[in-house]
């Protein structure tokens, strides 16, 4: 495994080693040592299953409800958005976004404090997300994806009514 730093704070992307043999592949992608390198737990996990142009996030949780998150591309291709919204951060507002595919084992380890999302790039994109909090609703906030400030794919974007309702990132700027 190779941890690279970002230049956003604890935000890394993690390469992990891939065993291939006459059967396929195999990758290990989290194991309780991970977790103390990583200074979080795994609470809950998800698996999304995409079309081409799905554009899943913005979303984040406060309080003792934020969540760190490990995202990892089983099949398919995403572009991975991360928005730094901690405000004492010298990377506060910008916008770290990553395409991750199947082929290469590589995962983004997302701190608190981070807005995210991704977009699938391909049809039937599965995508696992490890988070070190349990959802809450009553906690959780985000902003409207098509309003996050950075270039996105020329692919049309699906985009759930709930998410097309949400706050521009302007407005949530603002505050």
């Amino acid at each position: 495994m190779e941890i690279k730093k970002t230049i956003f704070k604890n935000l890394v992307e993690i390469k992990f080693k891939k065993h291939i043999d006459s059967r396929g592949s195999f990758v290990k992608i989290f194991n309780k040592s991970n977790s103390k390198k990583f200074k979080n737990e795994c609470y809950e996990s998800y698996v999304s299953i995409s079309k081409k142009g799905s554009f899943r996030g913005m979303h984040s949780q406060v309080g003792r409800y934020a969540q760190d998150k490990l995202i990892y591309c089983v099949k398919g291709k995403i572009l991975d958005i991360a928005v730094d919204l901690r405000k004492k951060s010298k990377t506060y507002g910008k916008v770290f976004k990553k395409t991750i595919n199947s082929k290469i084992p590589i995962a983004i380890l997302i701190p608190k404090g981070f807005i995210h999302g991704i977009i699938a790039l391909e049809n039937q994109t599965v995508v696992i997300t490890y988070c070190s909090k349990p959802y809450n609703s009553k906690k959780e906030f985000g902003i409207k994806p098509d309003s996050i400030p950075f270039s996105k794919p020329k692919i049309k974007l699906i985009i759930s009514k709930r998410d097309k309702k949400l706050q521009t990132f302007n407005e949530f700027m603002k505050k």
